[in-house]
């Protein structure tokens, strides 16, 4: 961060100290607003700064105001990062779903942490996204309940390694949905297209 970008942080930091949350949400929304409206032409030391200031504005922020945040900003193609990384780290699915959902702006990194260590509905949330890696679906494919490995499955924009396709075929033999799930995707490895067929007869 350059030498005017820190000094406005450290000013902004000293100003929220002296001031009640409640001003802290107006200037939340106002910041949001305000990054909202030109997200598509700010480059990416312009969305850093947007970053740095919503990730403190957001420390006092109730949970309503921060399950309208995690909605608006991950409409964004390309939105403020570490904010929703940690919005979408809260254990409050109404927090966390959305930007799990549908942020376009979360890492792989971040997606793999999260499901390493979150609850069964933020599985399901990012089971959901339009596209996941194979490194992402391989946690949620091992950690994940019948729930999130059929939508997993069902997701035709999930990339699928040939482990993961092995870990599903095995619990399709006691879930005819799941096997359903797979025997509809054309990126089964053909090797594994006989084990299929025997969970599904």
């Amino acid at each position: 961060m350059k030498p005017a970008s820190q000094s406005l942080i450290t000013e902004l930091d000293a100003t929220l100290r002296k001031i009640p949350d409640a001003r802290q949400l107006v200037i939340l929304q106002r910041v949001t607003d305000l990054f909202l409206v030109g997200a598509d032409g700010y480059n990416d030391e312009q969305i850093a700064i947007f970053d740095d200031v919503i990730c403190r504005l957001i420390e006092n922020i109730g949970q309503p105001a921060l399950v309208e945040l995690s909605d608006r900003l991950s409409s964004v193609g390309k939105g403020p990062g570490n904010a929703l990384a940690r919005l979408s780290s809260s254990d409050d699915i109404a927090v966390s779903g959305p930007a799990l959902t549908r942020s376009n702006s979360l890492t792989d990194k971040t997606l793999v942490a999260i499901a390493g260590k979150k609850g069964q509905k933020q599985l399901a949330a990012i089971a959901g996204r339009p596209k996941i890696s194979e490194v992402v679906t391989d946690v949620l494919v091992e950690r994940g309940n019948a729930e999130v490995s059929r939508k997993v499955s069902s997701n035709l924009g999930a990339r699928i390694s040939e482990t993961g396709f092995v870990k599903l075929i095995n619990k399709a033999k006691k879930d005819r949905e799941l096997a359903n799930a797979i025997a509809k995707r054309d990126d089964l490895p053909e090797e594994l297209v006989p084990f299929l067929q025997l969970a599904l007869n």
